[in-house]
């Protein structure tokens, strides 16, 4: 590691509220659809999970008086992970420094924070692709009617479906449910839900929201927006980094997260300097008469089980 990262340029202050700020989730929903497994090297192996086996009752386990019980084997696929290393840096000029305003602007704050957002987007749109993806999540079936439409409407049916899939194909009890702004806006609206509502927790008509739980999931609905205009481009193209056209039901394994335990899909972080998940360094730049923060952070994104999910596609028509 080059002398810019050794301890002496980790700024623990600058680290403490990166570390903060990439935990604080807002819009950004990627660790409640990926939680985040800590891992201690940069390439391993982790399982591909599949109930297949376990589901066969292929062995005698009828066992006679002074004889052996009969053998069994386990067999399991695993695929490679590979993290890879993301940083970005802002250089802040000496004359910045010197005439901040430090009741109003922070310059090395500001940047660790702009620099912890621009690191965290890209994890999102990447979990975006492969979790909103029919060739990825292979398991998925079109909404009866898109559930803006004026009439077939039918939300219930279409999550009763999505969940006995998951139920089936994987063995877990689906807990999650991604609901794009636009289709979570039309939802509220459906008749059955607003009588749900109306007899759990009355307070979110006058919200006007949906609820926290629908049907037994746990309803996560992703705000972030990305601008997705070429660079140089001045217009902005402003829109939601998810998919507006499809929901995601699914398992996410929030308690113990782990590379044994199964899941749709995890973030596998190596810890910076071996126990962060995100590092902020600081160090001069003398030459440009500057002082220079960076942030790092390593990781990568896979899919462990992709029966844990289910896509209900065309769940909007605009």
């Amino acid at each position: 590691m080059s002398d810019r990262y050794s301890t002496q340029n980790l700024n623990r202050t600058l680290t403490q509220f990166a570390v903060e700020n990439i935990g604080l989730g807002g819009p950004f929903v990627a660790d409640r659809v990926a939680p985040v497994v800590r891992v201690p090297t940069t390439t391993g192996k982790y399982y591909k999970f599949s109930n297949t086996e376990a589901l066969r009752d292929d062995y005698d386990a009828l066992r006679s008086p002074k004889t052996e019980s009969n053998e069994i084997s386990r067999s399991y696929s695993s695929e490679t992970y590979t993290c890879s290393q993301y940083g970005l840096r802002e250089l802040i000029a000496d004359e910045e420094m010197d005439n901040a305003d430090r009741a109003v602007i922070d310059p090395e704050r500001d940047a660790i924070a702009l620099i912890s957002r621009k690191l965290k987007l890209p994890i999102e749109r990447r979990i975006v692709s492969m979790l909103m993806s029919a060739a990825v999540i292979t398991n998925n079936a079109a909404a009866t009617a898109a559930w803006n439409a004026e009439s077939g409407v039918d939300i219930e049916g279409d999550i009763d479906g999505a969940k006995l899939c998951v139920r089936k194909k994987a063995g877990v009890e689906p807990n999650t449910i991604v609901i794009s702004p636009q289709i979570a806006a039309a939802a509220k609206k459906d008749s059955q839900i607003r009588d749900l509502v109306k007899h759990t927790d009355s307070t979110l008509l006058v919200n006007g929201e949906l609820p926290p739980r629908l049907f037994g999931l746990e309803v996560v609905i992703p705000l972030v927006l990305a601008d997705s205009a070429a660079p140089g481009v001045a217009a902005p193209d402003v829109d939601f980094a998810w998919d507006q056209e499809s929901v995601l039901v699914c398992f996410v394994e929030r308690t113990a997260p782990s590379k044994r335990s199964i899941s749709l899909a995890y973030q596998f972080r190596r810890p910076i300097a071996g126990a962060l998940d995100i590092a902020a360094y600081r160090y001069r730049d003398e030459g440009r008469h500057a002082t220079v923060v960076e942030g790092l952070i390593e990781q990568s994104e896979e899919v462990v089980c992709a029966d844990c999910g289910f896509l209900i596609t065309g769940a909007f028509s605009s």
